[in-house]
């Protein structure tokens, strides 16, 4: 079954705006649980998500222009509660994890989405965005195993894992 690169724009739009919304979440469960270092490395990979929103949108607007709001299936995002213990190393450790399988699940949308794509610039916007979620899927682990060795993550560990 083919679908069209606008149906394909809309579901990666809808995608990106729960990314950003689920981010956001979690930066703030942990600001309330007193981990800020947490929170931030949260409030940036949100914006990352941003970008890739406003990415999609400034497409969708160029090869659209009279399509409608973006609605679209979204990735089969793991909504696992977050609670106040998100603070704690166990707490984080779930939470990144919960992220790297979000990671995963949208590289794998972006990656199929290049084989449904109709147009070239579609499928080149599409492999950038699966790369870019791959990535975040590795730093993601690097993260973990950062806070395994140092049961924190502070902001200098973001460069040095490559998000800085």
């Amino acid at each position: 079954m083919s679908i069209s690169s606008e149906q394909v724009i809309n579901s990666a739009i809808y995608n990106e705006k729960l990314a950003m919304e689920h981010y956001s979440s979690l930066a703030e469960v942990l600001k309330k649980a007193g981990d800020a270092g947490a929170a931030q490395f949260f409030e940036e990979q949100g914006k990352r998500e941003k970008g890739h929103f406003n990415s999609l949108m400034k497409y969708k607007e160029n090869m659209f222009p009279d399509s409608k709001v973006a609605v679209g299936e979204s990735i089969s995002w793991i909504t696992r509660e977050v609670t106040d213990e998100a603070g704690t190393q166990a707490g984080l450790d779930d939470a990144l994890k919960v992220v790297e399988e979000a990671e995963k699940a949208a590289e794998k949308f972006y990656r199929n989405a290049v084989a449904e794509a109709e147009e070239p610039e579609a499928r080149e916007l599409f492999e950038k965005l699966a790369d870019d979620e791959a990535r975040h899927f590795r730093i993601m682990g690097r993260l973990r195993a950062r806070l395994e060795e140092k049961g924190s993550i502070e902001p200098p560990d973001f460069a040095d894992l490559g998000m800085g």
